[in-house]
C-alpha cells in the first residue's frame, strides 16, 4: 500500500503484515501532519487524506464540511449564545470536546468559552483572511525579574492571557484576572519560529521555546488546557512553511491595527497610533512610586505603590526629626531603594509589550 501526505507530498510504502484492518492514524515524518490511513478494500490504494482538515490551503471534502457543520449545531444546541461566532473564523468542533457521553455540556467547555468570550470582539478584528481559532486556553505569564524586583504576586493581576492557537499561529491576548476583557499586550507566535513546546511542574504550566530569543513560560494553566495546547502547537509547529512570516519573525502586534512591530518604537510604522513609552513610565516611578504604574494604566498596583511610598517618607521624615546624621542617611538610602526598584519594576511592565498612549 502506497500513502502520501497531502501536505507536502511524501510518499511511504507500507509492506501488507502492516496494513491495517481498520481506521489508524500516522505522522508524516517529513511535516508532522496526521494522515488518515482507511483499511482498503485492494492492497494498492493511494491514501491522501490529512488530518487536520479545512485549513485555508486544504479544505475539507463536502463529507466533513456536512460532518463539521452536524458537530456545530450540536454544540449551538448547548451553548446557543455562540451563534454570533463565524464559522468560518472558529472551529468550534476543535475548541470544544464532547464528554464520554457525547454531550457538549460541561465544565471545561463552560471554561473555555468564558476565555473565548473575552477576547473574541478582538479576534473578529485580528483574525487574517482564512485563520481560524482551533484552540484557546489562560495562563498567568511568568516573569522572573518581577519576582526579583519585588511585587511580584501583585504584578501577576496583570500577567493573564487568553492563548488562542489558530491555523497559522499562536496569539497571546493580554486580559484582566476576571476573564472578562482584553487589556494591554498583544503577541503573535509562529508555528514555524517554535522549537519546542512543554508541559511543566505537575502539568499545570506550559512552556514555548523558540528558534531564536526567550522561552515564554505560562503557569496556573488548567491540566486539560495545557495538553490541548500543547498537542495544537507541536501538530502544527513542523506544518507550516519557513518565511511564511518573513525571514525575521515579529512577536510583538501594535494593539490598534494588529499589525507587526518591531521593539523600540513610539508610534506604530502602520497606523501612526501613539504607544506609552517606558521612559517616561521609568522617571515617574522614580520621582513618585506609583506615577508610574498608574501612566502605564495598572491602578491598582499604582495606588498601592502610593501608599508603600507614603509609608516610607513617614520613616524618612521621623529620622530627619530624630537629628542624628546617622539616621538621616539611613532615611535616604530606604528612600532611593525604594524609588529606585520600584521604577525598575515600572519600566520593565512598560517594556514587556505596546500600550496605547491616551490621545
Amino acid at each position: 500500500m502506497r500513502v502520501i501526505c497531502s501536505q507536502c507530498n511524501a510518499s511511504y510504502t507500507l509492506p501488507p503484515h502492516k496494513i491495517p484492518k481498520n481506521r489508524a492514524v500516522a505522522t508524516c515524518k517529513r511535516c508532522g501532519w496526521r494522515i488518515v490511513i482507511d483499511a482498503p478494500s485492494t492492497p494498492e490504494v493511494e491514501h491522501r487524506t490529512t488530518f487536520p482538515v479545512g485549513t485555508s490551503h486544504y479544505p475539507p471534502p463536502s463529507g466533513a464540511v456536512e460532518g463539521q457543520q452536524v458537530q456545530r449545531e450540536a454544540i449551538l444546541a448547548v451553548y446557543p449564545e455562540l451563534r454570533n461566532l463565524p464559522s468560518e473564523k472558529y472551529a468550534l468542533g476543535e475548541i470544544l470536546a464532547p464528554n464520554r457521553k457525547g454531550n457538549y455540556k460541561s465544565r471545561k467547555n463552560k471554561f473555555k468559552i468564558k476565555v473565548l468570550r473575552s477576547v473574541d470582539y478582538l479576534l473578529g478584528r485580528m483574525l487574517k483572511d482564512g485563520e481560524r481559532v482551533v484552540r484557546v486556553g489562560k495562563g498567568t505569564a511568568y516573569y522572573g525579574a518581577e519576582i526579583f524586583l519585588g511585587n511580584g504576586f501583585l504584578t501577576m493581576l496583570y500577567n493573564t492571557y487568553a492563548i488562542v492557537c489558530t491555523n497559522q499561529r499562536v496569539l497571546l491576548i493580554n486580559i484582566n484576572y476576571r476573564m472578562r476583557r482584553p487589556t494591554h499586550y498583544l503577541f503573535q507566535i509562529g508555528y514555524e519560529t517554535v522549537k519546542k513546546v512543554k508541559r511543566g511542574f505537575l502539568s499545570s504550566s506550559l512552556i514555548i521555546y523558540p528558534m531564536k530569543g526567550r522561552r515564554r513560560v505560562f503557569t496556573y494553566v488548567k491540566r486539560y488546557l495545557a495538553k490541548e495546547l500543547q498537542q495544537a502547537i507541536i501538530e502544527r509547529k513542523d506544518s507550516v512553511a519557513a518565511g511564511d512570516h518573513g525571514t525575521t519573525y515579529i512577536e510583538n502586534l501594535c494593539p490598534s491595527c494588529f499589525g507587526p512591530v518591531e521593539k523600540g518604537f513610539i508610534t506604530c510604522p502602520h497606523c501612526c497610533a501613539h504607544f506609552k513609552e517606558p521612559k517616561k513610565a521609568f522617571l515617574r516611578s522614580l520621582l513618585l512610586p506609583g506615577w508610574g504604574d498608574m501612566y502605564l494604566g495598572h491602578r491598582a498596583l499604582g495606588f498601592l505603590e502610593l501608599m508603600g511610598s507614603a509609608l516610607v517618607w513617614t520613616v524618612v521624615v521621623s529620622s530627619v526629626l530624630a537629628g542624628p546624621a546617622e539616621s538621616l542617611v539611613g532615611a535616604f538610602v530606604i528612600l532611593m531603594f525604594y524609588n529606585g526598584t520600584d521604577s525598575l519594576l515600572t519600566r520593565h511592565m512598560a517594556n514587556k509589550g505596546y500600550m496605547l498612549a491616551k490621545k
